[in-house]
């Protein structure tokens, strides 16, 4: 879906309203942080990764190693 709106000053920023149907197509609403990303041609908003999901993968990660580990270390081995 493309609709066009304008960049509009806000403070000592800028922003730009966006349309609800687009918030509630991703299921987004106000007070929600997003993370922009940005190149020399395109400007991206995304739901950020959290560090509640880094943390979660690290534990799950640090888990596996110390259940494995005589494994890991054969593995590593080869």
């Amino acid at each position: 879906m493309i609709e066009k709106v304008s960049i509009q000053k806000i403070g000592d920023g800028y922003g730009i309203i966006l349309p609800e149907k687009h918030l509630d197509k991703v299921g987004w609403k106000e007070g929600d942080l997003v993370e922009i990303r940005s190149d020399s041609e395109h400007i991206e908003v995304v739901e950020p990764r959290g560090n509640g999901d880094r943390d979660r993968e690290h534990l799950i990660a640090g888990t596996a190693m110390r259940n494995y580990y005589a494994a890991l270390k054969q593995l590593a081995r080869t």
